[in-house]
């Protein structure tokens, strides 16, 4: 499963007010989707230019990154960090897969333990 990073430029139009977008135009180097993004501009009224990485085999991406942007495009807006990270641990024993909500930060593995006492929600393994 090889690594792959594709490229693309998307045109944005204003109808009534906002940004929409067309077709995620992809291309094979950075210079070639510049270069498309250029030409896609003649009759748009913005167009991005990004390149994305990922496994294409399981369809595995990671976050697009802005290469360039030309004319009126929509501002990128990272979700904010969650504010609460949960951590579980699965107890995989032959009463089926328990899932517990533990915390990190405790100080001692035993007190970890201690405080996954109540289950999140408890799954059978399907065989």
């Amino acid at each position: 499963m090889a690594e792959k990073t594709i490229y693309c430029a998307q045109a944005f139009w204003r109808r009534m007010g906002k940004l929409c977008g067309g077709q995620v135009h992809h291309f094979s180097t950075e210079e070639r989707a510049v270069a498309g993004g250029e030409a896609l501009l003649t009759s748009a009224h913005g167009v991005a230019v990004f390149s994305v990485t990922g496994y294409p085999d399981i369809d595995l991406w990671e976050e697009p990154r802005m290469l360039k942007a030309f004319g009126d495009v929509p501002a990128i807006e990272l979700d904010p960090p969650p504010e609460e990270i949960a951590y579980f641990k699965i107890d995989c024993s032959e009463a089926g897969d328990v899932w517990t909500q533990i915390d990190p930060l405790t100080e001692h593995a035993g007190e970890a333990d201690a405080a996954a006492a109540y289950p999140i929600r408890h799954m059978r393994a399907y065989r």
